[in-house]
């Protein structure tokens, strides 16, 4: 299922980003999960939700696989305190990685070394992006979208921000307000850490879109990062 079995990472400045797509039947693959693992997806009763970690899973087994030469069901991974997985100290041959999904749409991010996070955000239109801006956003950035004309820069904020958090690995909730969006005199996206931990010449960020209904956003504890794009494809 992964075009090659024998991924590698040269070092620290290369991020790997890997797009899944969450509607392919081969990631059906519970036999690949741990007991946690399956003991989580018991607890899911919605049928599409309950899918999408089953496939989610297997996709991110399968991936770190490749990288480490072992088998998928042998992957041990532990979580920090606010639940941002890792994967175990003496087998993680210094790997890090982060994953995201929304929709049918997957993302997970694979780095030696360096901090890192990733968030993909299918777009809804119609949504009161004022009030979530107002309940979750900084005073200055729920200004922002109060006099901007373009529906897509909530999502951009928002994946720009949850990235940060994540990279942190700190609660979503009570850091959304650490990191502030700011859009320079060219027009461009920023995003600052009010605490000063992460510097904007320390860190690299990405934003695209991966289709025409997601925005994503990675952020990465590293300068001068080249971002690699990779696909698990089926055959």
């Amino acid at each position: 299922m992964i075009g090659s079995s024998d991924q590698t990472i040269a070092d620290r400045n290369t991020v790997h980003v890997w797009s899944v797509a969450l509607d392919e039947a081969e990631l059906d693959l519970p036999e690949l999960l741990s007991d946690d693992e399956i003991s989580r997806l018991g607890r899911i009763h919605h049928s599409r939700a309950r899918l999408a970690f089953l496939r989610t899973r297997a996709a991110l087994r399968l991936i770190l696989a490749s990288y480490l030469d072992c088998p998928s069901k042998d992957i041990i991974f532990n979580y920090n305190e606010n639940g941002k997985p890792a994967l175990s100290s003496d087998k993680s041959h210094s790997l890090t990685f982060n994953l995201s999904h929304s929709g049918n749409h997957c993302l997970l991010a694979v780095t030696k070394e360096s901090d890192l996070g990733v968030d993909i955000e299918r777009l809804h239109s119609g949504r009161d992006f004022a009030a979530l801006a107002q309940r979750f956003f900084t005073p200055a950035e729920h200004d922002l979208l109060e006099n901007s004309q373009d529906e897509g820069l909530f999502y951009r904020m928002w994946v720009l921000k949850e990235a940060s958090v994540k990279a942190r690995g700190i609660k979503l909730l009570s850091g959304l307000d650490r990191f502030q969006c700011s859009v320079s005199e060219q027009g461009e996206l920023n995003v600052a850490d009010k605490l000063g931990e992460i510097q904007p010449g320390n860190w690299s960020v990405r934003q695209w879109q991966p289709d025409d209904q997601s925005i994503a956003a990675i952020v990465v504890g590293c300068a001068d990062v080249d971002f690699v794009e990779k696909t698990l494809i089926s055959y």
